[in-house]
């Protein structure tokens, strides 16, 4: 599970302090979370039965609700949710008994550094369990799928298994004269051919079996017995294959007994498209692309590859239109490849959510300019699939191909590492595969170095993503995104600057950000179409006494008024430093501006910290939206978070909102603002057209 995800978590403890100080922990640790506390087996019932959660945290031995009886309660209603156990006893023991009751780990209190290891791992290996039940399910409709292909098939198939027909389509039946499948199935396949050949069938297949071919098919010439006993000249293909997950062969008879070398191209060609997309499939494109790089070698060009997947698949696709509507989705997608290969270009579907583009001849500023069009392309592509409308977005990772590419192997596992890196950006983003990348020995001072180097160079972009009002204000509200250029891919520094806990650097990149947002902000209003902007701050600067003041300068030099300036604080730094986050909100605030929380609903109790930092907006946490728009909850605990803010006269903006079918609940909520791809992406000009509102 990446980092940035929200963790749902359960606690189970006596103690309310202790409880909310693993939550403080987890957040101070940048794993922010919407923890819940649990104090009996009937809250716990219904908390496990309303909703998905991530992770329980239970002391050992608790008066309110014991740690066994919550991980029965678990095991009892099939739910998925690792336990880790708290306890005061030290020794061995309490990890025995622990593990035997079902506990995945015992951690000793106050080991945080161990109990975060802990989590990391038991997180990871929950996110490839639910990977893994996925591919269990993707598996089976593809089964279901196959079924169905063969049942309705016009070759005459049938799967052989010690030499017994386990399976026979309606079209082998009635190839030999038989009313039904179920006169053949289960029938030794050596009883349908004429006595004389039998003994030369059984050593044919016998040696079929043994071979294990599945990849090139045997040709079987045999005479077969019809029903009525009367002989049949039969050619059929024998190849080794999987079927019901017992090893077996397959013997197909074609349709059409003219085997012309123009319908033995066509099925050729066949086996090499994908059925969905009709595009090469993954075996196919694996061949062209060992040829694509043998000519680059030979020709010294360089040659380019794309990885493509679409981001959050199951989420965003899958789990709203269901299989067949993915399939519909997929076909679309597939087109908007194609509209965009150019002359020598090949597409090939790579796998369930990926997708390869193959550049013979490129540079490195043609692939990334390239990448960035594609993705802009698909961002603003409104997809139709089982009558639903989907907004979806993808990552790529491109790798280019030399003299020194080695093979097909090796330039897929570059490109889908630099997918990998593009995907910690978040979605919708591209990377370029670079060998010295992996050479770093000192990350943080590399980051360092770039992001001082960018400053003193000016090599940052602003990009503004607007924030539409629900409830007609007519304020035009863009959130101000930073984006570090090194001439070959846009970072968002603030993340790695605040891993780095280089506060100087922190501060100076707010401020050039704030600079530059208002001038941008100063430069709208002078052209008649005045905007405000939502800035968002590090920890460091709201720690920096010395910034209300320098704002309050800045704004009058960029005749700015403070009112359209808001500043964006994290609800995890606010209570980390409630002081500090206390005074200068009071400080902005006396000059004008607004101040947000973002994040906001996450840790147990989310609205203690307001009682003592006065916040104009709250910025809910992105996990409540994925909950009803991606993993189809109820909206019960969105609308309640909306009413508690409402009810303290807080403003709301509601985030990640991607589909039209989110819109009712939140404007009968009293939603004020909404944010997320639905409304536009980020872009390099604040031109949104707020009149839709």
């Amino acid at each position: 599970m990446s980092s940035d995800n929200t963790i749902r978590l359960l606690l189970i403890h006596d103690v309310p302090a202790e409880a909310q100080r693993l939550v403080s922990m987890l957040q101070n640790a940048g794993r922010p979370n919407r923890a819940q506390h649990v104090a009996s087996e009937a809250a716990l019932t219904k908390l496990l039965q309303e909703h998905t959660w991530d992770l329980l945290i239970a002391a050992e031995q608790g008066r309110q609700l014991e740690a066994a009886t919550a991980i029965r309660t678990i095991s009892k209603l099939q739910k998925d949710v690792p336990a880790i156990l708290l306890t005061e006893r030290a020794g061995s023991q309490p990890v025995v008994e622990g593990l035997k009751a079902g506990a995945r780990d015992v951690v000793t209190i106050d080991e945080d550094q161990h109990l975060l290891l802990v989590i990391q791992r038991e997180l990871t290996a929950l996110e490839e369990r639910r990977q893994a039940r996925q591919h269990d399910r993707r598996y089976h409709a593809t089964l279901n799928r196959a079924k169905e292909l063969l049942d309705s098939s016009k070759d005459a198939i049938a799967y052989i298994s010690d030499g017994l027909i386990v399976y026979a389509n309606d079209s082998f039946a009635e190839r030999f004269g038989f009313q039904e499948r179920d006169d053949v199935e289960y029938q030794p396949l050596i009883d349908m051919l004429t006595e004389g050949e039998q003994e030369d069938a059984r050593d044919f297949l016998r040696n079929c079996a043994i071979n294990n071919n599945e990849v090139e098919a045997q040709e079987w010439q045999f005479t077969a017995k019809t029903a009525n006993g009367t002989p049949l000249a039969t050619k059929a293909e024998v190849l080794s294959t999987i079927y019901d997950d017992e090893r077996c062969l397959q013997v197909r008879i074609a349709a059409s007994s003219g085997n012309t070398e123009e319908l033995e191209a066509q099925l050729s060609e066949a086996k090499n498209r994908d059925a969905a997309t009709g595009l090469y499939n993954r075996q196919r494109f694996v061949q062209l692309l060992d040829n694509a790089i043998t000519a680059a070698a030979g020709s010294q060009r360089t040659g380019g590859l794309m990885y493509i997947e679409i981001d959050r698949f199951e989420e965003s696709v899958q789990q709203v239109v269901g299989v067949a509507g993915a399939d519909q989705l997929h076909k679309k997608f597939a087109e908007l490849l194609q509209s965009s290969v150019r002359r020598g270009d090949i597409v090939a579907r790579y796998g369930e959510a990926s997708y390869c583009l193959l550049m013979p001849e490129t540079t490195p500023d043609s692939a990334e300019s390239r990448s960035k069009e594609l993705l802009r392309k698909i961002a603003d592509t409104i997809f139709e699939a089982a009558g639903k409308t989907l907004h979806i977005t993808a990552s790529i990772g491109i790798s280019l191909m030399s003299e020194t590419s080695g093979n097909a192997d090796k330039v897929l596992e570059q490109a889908t590492k630099a997918h990998d890196q593009a995907t910690t950006k978040g979605d919708g983003g591209f990377a370029l595969y670079e060998p010295d990348a992996e050479q770093q020995d000192d990350a943080d001072t590399y980051h360092r170095a770039r992001v001082t180097q960018a400053l003193e160079a000016g090599n940052f972009k602003l990009l503004y993503q607007p924030i539409l009002s629900l409830q007609g204000s007519g304020e035009k509200l863009y959130e101000v995104l930073v984006r570090m250029v090194d001439g070959k891919e846009e970072l968002a520094p603030i993340a790695f600057l605040e891993a780095l806990g280089d506060a100087g650097l922190s501060t100076k990149m707010d401020r050039w950000v704030i600079l530059n947002a208002v001038k941008a902000a100063a430069a709208q209003n002078a052209k008649g179409e005045p905007v405000s902007v939502l800035l968002h701050l590090t920890s460091a600067s709201l720690k920096d006494g010395s910034l209300p003041a320098w704002l309050g300068v800045a704004f009058k030099a960029a005749k700015v008024a403070p009112k359209t300036v808001t500043f964006q604080l994290r609800a995890e730094d606010i209570n980390s430093n409630l002081h500090a986050a206390r005074d200068f909100a009071k400080q902005v605030q006396e000059l004008g501006c607004r101040v947000a929380v973002c994040h906001f609903g996450t840790g147990l109790s989310p609205f203690k910290a307001l009682e003592h930092v006065k916040v104009d907006i709250a910025k809910i946490d992105a996990s409540f939206v994925r909950e009803v728009q991606d993993e189809g909850e109820d909206s019960e605990a969105l609308v309640k978070l909306v009413s508690q803010l409402k009810e303290i006269d807080t403003q709301v903006i509601v985030p990640h909102v991607e589909q039209a079918s989110m819109l009712p609940t939140l404007w009968q909520s009293g939603t004020d603002y909404i944010q997320g791809y639905y409304v536009q992406p980020p872009g390099e000009e604040m031109s949104f057209d707020f009149s839709l509102d």
